[in-house]
């Protein structure tokens, strides 16, 4: 299935699920002492590969 955005749409789409929700999911988890290294390995990791797709992408 194709979902068919504007531009402008699809850009701030793509930069909060890459870029910015990272960033929102390591601060949830300083907030409420996630003590688990696997927590933040992943969102780190998960932010890294968000800036590659996104310069891929734009």
């Amino acid at each position: 299935m194709e979902m068919n955005l504007s531009e402008t749409t699809r850009t701030l789409l793509t930069t909060f699920i890459l870029l910015i929700l990272p960033w929102i999911v390591i601060v949830l988890g300083l907030v409420f002492n996630v003590t688990i290294a696997w927590f933040f390995y992943l969102t780190i990791t998960w932010f890294g590969f968000g800036v590659v797709f996104f310069a891929i992408l734009h």
